[in-house]
């Protein structure tokens, strides 16, 4: 059983209407009338000739009866590439309802929508929720028991095809025609048969629906049977409305199945009552007959038509077609007057009738189909004359048989000439910010027409020659055209009304540009203060007057008023003196490829007086230890002012000329500033307020340094005690004092106190007697260049005593075993002896009195020293002052090495009995001195 999806088969159709009316067929079913081609006939005889139409025959479908016929398989249209294509991805699918093209009448009802199922059938009775078109059905049509077959009308054939099977099937249709004779067309191309063992068998067929005529046409290429699923089930053929009336070529209903068809095509006509009308008529419009053929016997060259009325019967819809076909009688004799005419030449035409050279033969002229004159015997030539248009025609006769005519025409069509009155003006327009590059070209119509009449000849605008010959194309806007580039070259044309007559004409249009600014206005500083100034104007104002047009295309001028600029007149000199406080200045660019094509603008050049910058005060500071190095430089702005009102001027101070000079970057905060080094240049800048008018001046900043010390005091040694002590204080200080400045740029000097030293007063001399035990010296640094650039300090010089030194006893040691002469003696044992606990004395101890002297190689360590000789040493005692070098005294101290006695060894042990067994008894230990001592006596 198979599976039904609901997705929907989406149309859309494009119905295109025409209102005019076509005889050419666009298929066996459209409406035609033809009345045959053009005939002769003998005329001198009086002859007489047969006329046949063909036209298509339609009938009323009211009756609800059809033909049906087979016909010629020769598909009037593709079946593939239609407009309107489906290739749904579904089977067994109605799509959606649309709307037919135009009224079909079916079974005596008007249709007007249409549905097309995915399995080769159409219905008129349409269903928009019914999406489902069946498969299923192994019954004849008519049938209204199987809705699969109850709900089709057309089965164009009707079989189980599944488009989902391929990727390159087309189900489409569309609407092909004019009124009256348009058509619906669906098509089924190489759409697969159901069932896995058939979907390589491929069906292709086509229904055609015609307009007015109602008629359908089906045209099979391959119908592939598929006897495995459901039998090969196809039906062919129509079946109305309520399933009770259809009608199935011959072996093409349902029972006939299965069954194959290959190129083949029937057509469905209905049968009722004639809904035509037709009529032969003659050249007055007569009607002369109303058979398919009539016999006529023209006196001369005659046109007859065959004339067809149609109707129908659905809607009302009337449309007549007609057809012309020309009897001409035979004569013995032709005349010809050649083609027609157009001439642009308003010279006389002269006719002449070619009568194969036959003469004797009677002519009558005519002119619109007024006779100009009797007919007259060798009357060949005829005179049209300017500007007489229309048909001319001649008729012509031999005498001998009047019955017997032959008449030939010519259109001639004297057409006016149009002429160029004068050449196109060349149109152009000025970019000054006003023009647009739009041009009306129109301007030049009554340039070029002059006094001819403007309407009897049209004016055309175009982009060349060759477009202006041939008329077209046309340039679309003439009175609004955008120019392309600066100069385009457009061409026009003067034609007839006929269009056959012109005159071309070509101008140029041009588009040039000129702006000028936009101007900005400008100071000028004047620094002589006169009131005016010489100003480059050039230098100054060209560039901006131009703007981004290239200056070798321009000239840029100046001028003081704007009538000048506006004429190009009295060009100002360069350099130009501007006279202030302001003067306006007016600036033309002109367009050098166009001398009219030119712009202005203005600006005012404002004349500044230069602010004058006094030259300001150096500033200097001492670097004593109490100045900063800071400076406040706005000190000087009333120096720079001079007698100037400072409300009129800025005054900036600046690291360097080109600082100053552009105006930044200041020095932010110049009322502390501080120095850069030892020397600084400071450049001051006073501008007007507007910052265009300045000057310029330096000075210098100062900071010289001066130092003294640090100092450190000094101490000395009385040596002999007086408590006087003689110095030289510059070999002893001066470095000192200077520390690393030069001692050319400075002076050191020493004072006995602060006040003098700070005045640098009573200076003492080089050599100097200090009195003990201390006195203080004052020192004063003075800068050579700035005397008033001092420093000082002090420092203390201290007297000091060599301390007493008292000689010490011997110091004796008894000799360690063995008795060798040697001992480790405490040298610093004998400090406090030596120096009398002075807490100022500092004891270091020597092997001799040199060394001692020299302070050399003292003992280490002083607190275990063995003695060098045996027995008996002297070594030396130095007493320094701790409080200053080389303040000492000397002393010796005698080391005497004693011999030790002897002990007996070893002592024989000591034993008592313990009588009471207590554990305890009493021993007498100096029982055994004797034996101790042996030979030595205490």
């Amino acid at each position: 059983m198979k599976n039904l999806y609901p997705t929907k088969i989406l149309f859309a159709v494009s119905l295109l209407l025409s209102s005019f009316i076509t005889i050419n067929a666009q298929g066996p079913g459209s409406l035609f009338v033809d009345a045959g081609p053009d005939m002769q006939v003998p005329c001198a005889t009086g002859g007489s000739v047969n006329l046949t139409a063909d036209y298509l025959e339609i009938f009323e479908t009211i009756s609800g009866t059809y033909t049906i016929a087979p016909i010629l398989y020769a598909p009037p249209f593709t079946f593939d590439g239609l407009a309107n294509q489906l290739n749904p991805n579904a089977d067994d699918r109605w799509s959606t309802v649309d709307m037919l093209p135009f009224d079909f009448c079916f079974f005596g009802n008007l249709e007007q929508e249409f549905q097309v199922g995915s399995n080769g059938g159409i219905r008129f009775d349409v269903d928009p929720t019914d999406t489902g078109s069946g498969y299923s059905f192994n019954q004849d049509i008519p049938n209204n028991i199987n809705p699969v077959l109850g709900e089709v009308n057309v089965f164009t054939p009707y079989h189980d095809i599944d488009p989902t099977q391929s990727s390159s099937e087309e189900i489409g249709y569309e609407v092909l025609g004019t009124y009256p004779n348009r058509v619906l067309v669906v098509s089924y191309y190489e759409v697969p048969m159901y069932s896995s063992s058939c979907n390589n068998l491929l069906a292709t067929q086509m229904v055609v629906f015609y307009e007015f005529s109602n008629v359908i046409e089906m045209y099979i290429q391959e119908n592939p049977s598929c006897p495995s699923w459901q039998d090969g089930a196809t039906v062919m053929g129509i079946q109305n409305d309520d399933g009770t009336v259809a009608y199935v070529p011959p072996g093409r209903n349902t029972s006939d199945s299965p069954y194959t068809l290959s190129n083949e095509a029937w057509s469905f006509t209905p049968d009722g009552v004639e809904t035509f009308v037709f009529e032969w008529l003659d050249d007055t419009g007569a009607v002369i007959g109303t058979t398919d053929t009539i016999t006529v016997s023209p006196g001369g060259p005659t046109v007859y038509t065959a004339r067809v009325t149609y109707t129908n019967t659905c809607n009302g819809e009337v449309v007549v077609l007609e057809d012309d076909v020309l009897v001409t009688p035979l004569a013995p004799f032709t005349v010809d007057l050649g083609p027609d005419i157009d001439t642009c030449d308003n010279s006389d035409i002269v006719l002449t009738a070619d009568t194969m050279g036959m003469t004797g033969l009677s002519y009558e002229w005519f002119y619109g189909g007024v006779s100009q004159g009797p007919s007259t015997i060798d009357d060949t030539m005829f005179t049209a004359t300017f500007p007489n248009s229309g048909t001319y025609s001649v008729t012509v006769f031999d005498p001998a048989d009047p019955t017997c005519v032959i008449t030939d025409a010519i259109e001639i069509n004297f057409n006016l000439q149009p002429v160029l009155a004068d050449p196109a003006n060349d149109l152009f327009q000025c970019d000054d910010g006003t023009g647009t590059g739009v041009f009306n070209l129109t301007v030049n119509d009554l340039v070029v027409l002059g006094a001819q009449d403007p309407l009897e000849f049209s004016i055309t605008y175009h982009n060349s020659a060759a477009e202006a010959t041939a008329g077209t194309p046309i340039i679309a806007t003439p009175m609004a055209y955008p120019i392309t580039g600066v100069q385009e070259e457009i061409w026009l044309r003067i034609e007839d009304s006929s269009g056959t007559c012109f005159e071309i004409d070509s101008f140029f249009i041009e588009y040039r540009t000129a702006m000028a600014g936009p101007m900005t206005d400008i100071s000028v500083c004047d620094p002589d203060g006169n009131g005016n100034e010489l100003v480059d104007l050039v230098a100054l104002k060209t560039a901006e007057a131009l703007g981004a047009q290239p200056a070798a295309n321009y000239t840029v001028t100046f001028h003081d008023s704007q009538f000048d600029a506006d004429s190009g007149m009295n060009v100002l000199p360069n350099p130009y003196p501007v006279v202030g406080p302001v003067q306006t200045i007016f600036v033309r660019v002109q367009n050098n490829a166009s001398a009219t094509c030119a712009a202005t603008d203005m600006f005012d050049v404002t004349v500044i007086t230069t602010p004058t910058a006094n030259e300001p005060d150096d500033f200097f500071q001492c670097d004593d230890g109490g100045n900063t190095g800071v400076f406040d430089l706005t000190a000087n702005d009333g120096v720079v002012l001079g007698g100037q009102d400072p409300a009129t001027v800025n005054i900036t101070y600046h690291n360097t000329l080109a600082d100053a000079n552009a105006g930044m970057p200041e020095i932010a905060n110049p009322g502390a500033y501080p120095i850069t080094g030892t020397l600084e240049q400071i450049f001051v800048r006073i501008e007007d307020l507007t910052g265009q008018c300045f000057s310029v001046e330096s000075f210098f900043i100062e900071f010289t340094p001066v130092t003294v010390g640090p100092i450190t005091d000094e101490n000395f040694c009385d040596q002999d005690s007086d408590g006087l002590y003689t110095v030289n204080l510059p070999a002893l200080k001066d470095a000192e004092a200077l520390g690393v400045q030069d001692p050319a740029s400075y002076t050191v000097s020493y004072h006995n106190s602060l006040p003098d030293a700070s005045t640098g007063a009573n200076p003492l001399p080089a050599i100097y007697i200090v009195t003990g035990p201390a006195e203080t010296i004052y020192v004063r640094v003075q800068n050579n260049t700035v005397t008033t650039c001092s420093d000082f300090t002090q420092f203390d010089i201290n007297i000091f005593s060599a301390p007493v030194a008292t000689t010490p006893v011997k110091y004796e040691l008894c000799d360690d075993l063995p008795n060798d002469g040697f001992a480790v003696f405490d040298l610093t044992s004998r400090d406090d002896e030596i120096t009398g606990m002075n807490p100022d004395a500092s004891v270091s101890y020597f092997t001799s009195f040199a060394a001692a002297q020299a302070g050399n190689f003292p003992i280490f360590p002083a607190d275990s020293y063995t003695n060098t000789t045996l027995g008996f040493q002297i070594v030396y005692a130095r007493v320094d002052n701790i409080n200053v070098a080389d303040c000492f005294n000397i002393v010796p101290l005698e080391l005497q090495v004693n011999d030790s006695p002897s002990i007996t060894s070893p002592i024989s042990d000591y034993f008592l009995c313990d009588l009471d067994g207590d554990g305890f008894e009493t021993f007498d230990l100096t029982s055994k001195d004797a034996e101790i001592l042996n030979t030595l006596v205490d």
